[in-house]
């Protein structure tokens, strides 16, 4: 489902974070992926996607390598200053959109370490979410048994994967829900791993959306290597 008519969509990212683990002194969102930095990549993905209007990147106010990075054309990218945590940049992100944004447009909100998502996922999101007020997300099954420990490391339960997902991004809210639902945790923002969790304190239940197995977020040099392979398939 496309859109209403006069709706608009714009896409977060937030890319303030100092994540260094992977590249020495260079943040990941920065390193190199077949000559290209993950930030450029994940950008790409998103502007291929037709019906967003536009990409508000959340960066460090210490940033030195935003001004040389490659941006995608054909639709407009700002980049914003961010905050101390993922939740902050998105919470500074929103309000940087308070201008161009009604409370019924959609923000799509995306992690700039994930450079593998499947367009066709992006779009499939979209329009299995649009329908809904709650909003939604991707993610994908668990596949492996997953224990609940005791302290001494012993294990207390087994729990029932069936229902059990791993939750990714892009992740799809109207601009109002996702507003009021961070408003709601300003003072607790760390706390918060992902726009779903804040969405689901104010009561609602976001749609899941499965994605597929591809859509990696880098979080070390194996990583790396991966997603140069993902990003040599078809998107």
């Amino acid at each position: 489902m496309a859109l209403k008519s006069g709706e608009k969509l714009w896409a977060v990212v937030p890319a303030a974070g100092q994540g260094r683990r992977v590249g020495g002194a260079v943040p990941k969102q920065y390193l190199d992926i077949a000559g290209v930095p993950v930030l450029a990549h994940s950008l790409n993905r998103l502007a291929a996607v037709q019906q967003i209007d536009g990409i508000f990147v959340g960066i460090s106010k210490t940033d030195k390598h935003w001004q040389n990075l490659p941006l995608p054309h054909g639709v407009r990218v700002v980049g914003y200053t961010g905050g101390q945590s993922r939740a902050e940049t998105v919470w500074l992100g929103l309000q940087a959109l308070q201008g161009c944004v009604g409370a019924e447009d959609w923000v799509l909100v995306h992690d700039a370490a994930r450079p593998c998502v499947h367009i066709k996922d992006i779009d499939t999101l979209i329009s299995e979410v649009v329908p809904s007020f709650e909003g939604g997300l991707l993610a994908v099954p668990i596949t492996d048994t997953i224990k609940v420990a005791n302290q001494d490391s012993t294990a207390k339960q087994t729990m029932d994967r069936r229902m059990l997902w791993r939750a990714q991004t892009p992740q799809l809210f109207r601009f109002g829900v996702l507003f009021a639902a961070l408003e709601a945790v300003v003072h607790d923002l760390e706390s918060i791993s992902d726009e779903s969790a804040a969405v689901e304190k104010l009561g609602l239940k976001p749609l899941i959306v499965q994605s597929a197995g591809r859509n990696i977020k880098i979080t070390n040099s194996k990583d790396l290597r991966l997603a140069e392979f993902l990003l040599g398939e078809p998107s």
